[in-house]
């Protein structure tokens, strides 16, 4: 049966090991620009993972093009960031000071808070100008253009890719991956931009084919028509698209996110990651996802309130006691669960946080019998005697309501 559908059973540790001598290995636009969104030490490890396969790597041109047209305004984003933490800490500094309400400092800690406030202030600020001189001296670019030198893809014709669009309307109408999950994007003077993953795709094929190589895509674009994922868990990218790439190159084709792809590299350079860095990699991931711009014209969202976020996540507590694995996955939760309800992706991420500042949830990284890596999971904190047990310990605290009640 495996040598007939190839495409639906997941390599063996032998073939994966395999692969990742052998293939092909093409990176997204979005691991590019990862890398202006990393802190310095995430940043190194991707880096390392990238110049550890150069002689391998191939840059769609497609992909170089999206990173180049995005790459400043990802900075300028970041930049925003030092801005909006300057804004907290000063905020935060006028309300201790303020002696007509509470909550009060003590008049003999303020002069150290204020030295302190002034420290942080300075700091973000030199942080932020040094981000924002890579709009004219980068030395991000300067990477990406030595790894990518002789390995970025030459474009399609004007004809190729009006056939691909052509092509691409039937697809997305059947929804066949990839891509159609941006099948409603604003056209924005690009009369291609929807069509902006399938013409990576096919650029991949095209490489493969061209070489008669296997292929490994680094992506972390995490939508649907991508991936496939069950309970919390990503499990490989979409049967149909292994089984086009097989039928066309006769090769296979394999996927991984960011940070899979920095553990296997670490794997083969017998090297360790730290576990704080990949747990950066998944939140910056699950972040520029939540924060991802959708067509109005199809998508309404609504903001969610704490008392509908409380409420939701203990429906999916108790949901999942008597019907699932036992725990609540926070991006399925959250892209899955709430989205599907027309909930705003980054509002609710927000009342996440608020929730968890006032002690009322906790995120924590999931470890039950049968996963490969921890998964980063919610739950309500209502007991602090269960504040670090994981999950199936939740029956005692939810009770699940009968029939009918």
């Amino acid at each position: 049966m495996r040598s007939v559908f190839p495409a639906y059973f997941r390599p063996t540790a032998d073939e994966l090991s395999a692969l990742w001598r052998e293939s092909l290995f093409a990176v997204d636009a979005n691991v590019l620009l990862h890398l202006y969104r990393y802190s310095p030490e995430a940043r190194r490890e991707l880096e390392a993972a990238l110049v550890s396969v150069k002689a391998k790597l191939f840059v769609p041109h497609q992909a170089a093009r999206e990173f180049l047209r995005n790459r400043l305004t990802v900075t300028a984003a970041q930049s925003d960031e030092y801005k909006k933490a300057v804004k907290t800490i000063n905020d935060l500094a006028s309300m201790l000071q303020n002696k007509k309400k509470h909550p009060f400092l003590p008049e003999s800690e303020l002069p150290a808070f204020k030295t302190q406030v002034q420290k942080l202030v300075e700091l973000l600020e030199q942080q932020q100008e040094t981000l924002l001189t890579r709009m004219t001296k980068d030395e991000i670019l300067e990477f990406i253009q030595k790894i990518a030198d002789k390995c970025t893809g030459q474009a399609f014709t004007e004809e190729a890719l009006s056939e691909l669009a052509a092509d691409g309307e039937k697809r997305y109408a059947a929804e066949i991956p990839p891509g159609y999950k941006d099948g409603k994007k604003d056209a924005s003077g690009d009369p291609y931009r929807k069509f902006g993953d399938l013409i990576v795709w096919k650029q991949l094929i095209s490489k493969a084919k061209s070489e008669n190589r296997s292929l490994i895509f680094v992506t972390d674009d995490k939508k649907e028509d991508w991936w496939i994922e069950q309970s919390g868990r990503t499990i490989g990218p979409r049967t149909e698209l292994r089984e086009e790439f097989i039928g066309e190159v006769s090769k296979d084709f394999w996927m991984y996110t960011v940070d899979l792809f920095i553990e296997e590299s670490a794997k083969v350079s017998k090297k360790q990651i730290s576990a704080t860095v990949l747990e950066e990699i998944r939140t910056v991931r699950e972040e520029v996802q939540a924060a991802r711009v959708f067509d109005e014209s199809r998508y309404t969202y609504q903001v969610i309130t704490s008392e509908q976020m409380l409420r939701r996540i203990t429906e999916s507590e108790r949901w999942a006691v008597a019907n699932a694995e036992g725990f609540v996955a926070l991006q399925p939760f959250v892209k899955g669960h709430l989205g599907t309800a027309g909930y705003d992706y980054s509002a609710s991420f927000d009342a996440i946080r608020e929730l968890e500042a006032q002690g009322l949830v906790e995120i924590y990284e999931h470890q039950g019998a049968g996963h490969a890596r921890p998964i980063r999971s919610i739950r309500t904190n209502r007991n602090p005697e269960y504040r670090n047990r994981p999950l199936e310990g939740l029956s005692e605290l939810v009770k699940i309501p009968s029939a009918g009640t």
